[in-house]
């Protein structure tokens, strides 16, 4: 087994440059990715429905919409849902996603047991955080990170990877490794 790991010297600062990045879900996870993203310097839009994690989304300062406006012209969305939604969700974002985007995932479920088919078109892309969103936050916000897992289950665009790794940096994950899988 040859594991590869990477680190902020292997992020290619222009593979999500002036992207617009979706987050739908705030829960543990999109919280932490969607502020850490933000602290990053990436334009961030929170796609929920309206009730307490839309009020504690406006509360931390983002910018928040329903799903399927938020993912309009995202360059890449973040399904940070449970699991057990997710099919759900995508099945409702699914029209305003934009042709070529990039579709990640902090868990690999959905696309692993065919719930989720992505159109052809989309870069789908999978940044596992080994840790609950309070740590991957509380981790950035003291200057290190959690290490991440990067998977690529569809490569569209021959970028999906660079843009995984940006946004694996984003979060805070080179700082502490990315370990490819599948």
């Amino acid at each position: 087994l040859n594991m590869r790991a990477y680190s902020k010297k292997d992020v290619d600062k222009k593979a999500l440059k002036g992207a617009r990045i979706a987050v739908v879900g705030y829960g543990s996870q999109g919280r932490a990715h969607a502020l850490n993203l933000k602290d990053s310097g990436f334009d961030v839009v929170i796609g929920v429905r309206k009730g307490d994690s839309w009020k504690k989304a406006k509360k931390d300062g983002l910018a928040v919409a329903v799903p399927a406006e938020a993912v309009k012209g995202a360059t890449l969305v973040a399904l940070l849902t449970p699991d057990t939604t997710q099919a759900e969700n995508y099945k409702e974002i699914l029209p305003s996603l934009a042709k070529g985007a990039t579709l990640l995932f902090a868990h690999g479920f959905n696309v692993h047991f065919k719930q989720i088919k992505p159109r052809k078109d989309l870069d789908v892309v999978l940044i596992a955080p080994k840790g609950p969103g309070d740590l991957v936050r509380r981790q950035y916000s003291q200057g290190r990170g959690v290490p991440c897992l990067i998977a690529v289950a569809q490569d569209a665009s021959g970028q999906a990877k660079a843009k995984a790794l940006a946004y694996a940096d984003g979060i805070g994950g080179t700082r502490a490794g990315v370990i490819e899988t599948t």
